[in-house]
């Protein structure tokens, strides 16, 4: 299969966010907290869990070939494929900014989204959406457009 598509959003604003309230946290229990107290290992417990979830969570990464969409964030544990086979319309779309990052339930489907508030939309025949927030809507519309259009010459 030709991939006609790759592209990974890093989530720059989502990144530097966490790290900045990772570090007034720490800065706060550092010059509040005695030495050796338990506040400072429920910091470091934090800090380990932030750094895990933004290694899960900070990049999507889309690519798209003649046969499907595929979505995955940071290390690839939370996938997402969409078969071109099952799409009915593809469009260029703008998220709401309450919509937020990471996987969202909206009206009649879901939004995937690491950072920005452009996004692809992909109908299904089951009435159900599918949203990729993305920081290349044209890049990634005509190559879903693309696809499409070639699943309906075949």
């Amino acid at each position: 299969m030709k991939e006609r598509y790759r592209h990974t959003q890093i989530g720059w604003t989502l990144i530097v966010l966490v790290v900045a309230v990772v570090l007034a946290e720490l800065t706060i229990v550092a010059f509040s907290s005695p030495q050796g107290t338990l506040a400072l290992a429920f910091s470091g417990a934090l800090v380990a869990v932030v750094a895990v979830v933004l290694a899960l969570f900070s990049t999507l990464t889309v690519t798209a070939d003649d046969h499907a969409l595929r979505l995955w964030f940071g290390l690839g544990l939370l996938r997402r494929e969409v078969l071109l086979a099952d799409v009915t319309a593809v469009r260029k779309v703008r998220n709401h900014w309450y919509v937020g990052w990471g996987v969202r339930i909206i009206p009649r489907g879901r939004v995937y989204n690491v950072g920005g508030l452009d996004a692809v939309e992909l109908e299904m025949e089951s009435g159900r959406v599918v949203r990729v927030g993305t920081d290349q809507p044209d890049a990634l519309l005509a190559a879903v457009k693309a696809a499409c259009d070639m699943k309906e010459a075949g």
